[in-house]
């Protein structure tokens, strides 16, 4: 974005990057003010996902020995990033592999609730061999809960009263539907912390729990999160990728470029370029 490399009638010169100097650290200082408040809960989340991570180690550890497919209801922030860590981080073909190559079930997000989708599935899972991890913050995403509605009924009709062992919920822990019919139903669940949106919960169960199934080891996940967030805790833009990468996208909507694109090339980062259009 700099002129050295796109010519100054396009590019932004280093002069006027300095001239946001003070603005960069005012803007970095007031997010700090604001960490892990309100709606910046995920700030925090490389540090505080500790205690319910060895839960989530043992729930899947348990879900890759005794089944054989596991599916997301979810949709949106639920759906996608899940997708994006397991395009970026297993084989190309993940599902196509032997069983031995493999080496854990079979992995499919259901991000949409058209019903022809849902056939398909229903086609290529054997649903008693099936783990379902429903996941809405809210309990009330009508996409999500018609998914799960869709497939409770069908794990009754087959399971009876043991259908509650094929589904884990992954919610907020006071409020909403999901909750209450998760103890209802006495589902195993995982809880959404209240400050982090759907969009921003893959380094919460959200996205730790597929991670986990999928055989990804997430304290090095979360590892890796806390040395990004690290590198990114200093006023300085000079010192700071994701500060610089702000100001330089703030100058160039004030210069009437207000749009911005990723193009991963590489197909493992496909799905981390659609997560990065709903970020």
């Amino acid at each position: 974005m700099m002129a050295d490399y796109v010519g100054e009638k396009e590019g932004i010169s280093l002069e006027t990057l300095e001239s946001y100097k003070g603005f960069a650290e005012n803007s970095f200082n007031r997010f700090e003010s604001i960490r892990g408040s309100g709606m910046t809960g995920w700030a925090d989340l490389p540090y505080n996902q500790g205690e319910i991570v060895e839960d989530i180690i043992e729930t899947a550890t348990k879900i890759r020995e005794e089944y054989e497919y596991f599916v997301v209801l979810g949709i949106g922030g639920s759906a996608l990033g899940p997708i994006a860590v397991f395009q970026a981080l297993k084989h190309l073909h993940y599902n196509d592999l032997p069983k031995e190559k493999r080496n854990g079930p079979k992995f499919y997000v259901e991000d949409n609730v058209d019903p022809e989708r849902m056939l398909a599935l229903l086609d290529v899972v054997d649903v008693e061999k099936t783990m379902f991890n429903v996941i809405t913050k809210s309990g009330a995403t009508s996409e999500t809960m018609t998914q799960y509605l869709i497939i409770m009924d069908i794990l009754k009709s087959k399971l009876g009263d043991k259908a509650s062992k094929n589904v884990i919920a992954t919610t907020s822990a006071s409020k909403g539907n999901l909750i209450k019919i998760a103890k209802q139903e006495g589902l195993k669940t995982f809880y959404i912390p209240d400050g982090v949106g759907g969009r921003f919960s893959e380094l919460c169960p959200v996205g730790l729990l597929p991670a986990a199934v999928l055989g990804v080891n997430i304290k090095e996940f979360l590892k890796g999160a806390e040395y990004m967030d690290k590198l990114c805790k200093t006023g300085d833009y000079t010192k700071n990728p994701a500060l610089a990468s702000a100001i330089l996208s703030y100058i160039a909507i004030q210069n009437g470029k207000n749009i911005s694109v990723m193009m991963p090339y590489a197909d493992g980062l496909k799905y981390i370029a659609d997560w990065y259009c709903q970020l």
